[in-house]
């Protein structure tokens, strides 16, 4: 995991990597939370480099939200891989997250 500030646009960006499962859930949620709050208008969160992501993964996605909606803040997808593209898609959250481009290489 991979979190910075994007200069372009002053947004906190948090990159994901590799494969997003149980066994990493808690520690990805309390980075995806702590990067929220240390946030002062919200989070962008980068899923290109995923390479699995777990049904129930979505769940964290979920929590960050309702926080950052708790918050005044927003949560965006920056990116998403085929994989994690596919999983939001077909739980039917993938529309709550508003996408933000990512800045050319």
């Amino acid at each position: 995991m991979r979190i910075f500030s994007a200069p372009d646009t002053h947004e906190t960006v948090v990159v994901l990597r590799g494969e997003i499962d149980y066994d990493c859930e808690e520690a990805c949620q309390s980075s995806l939370t702590h990067a929220l709050s240390g946030s002062a208008r919200g989070i962008a969160i980068d899923l290109s480099k995923v390479t699995f992501f777990a049904c129930s993964s979505v769940k964290i996605l979920l929590a960050v939200r309702r926080l950052a909606l708790q918050q005044g803040k927003t949560i965006s997808l920056r990116a998403t891989s085929p994989a994690a593209h596919r999983v939001l898609e077909l739980s039917g959250i993938l529309h709550h997250f508003a996408t933000t481009p990512a800045p050319p290489p």
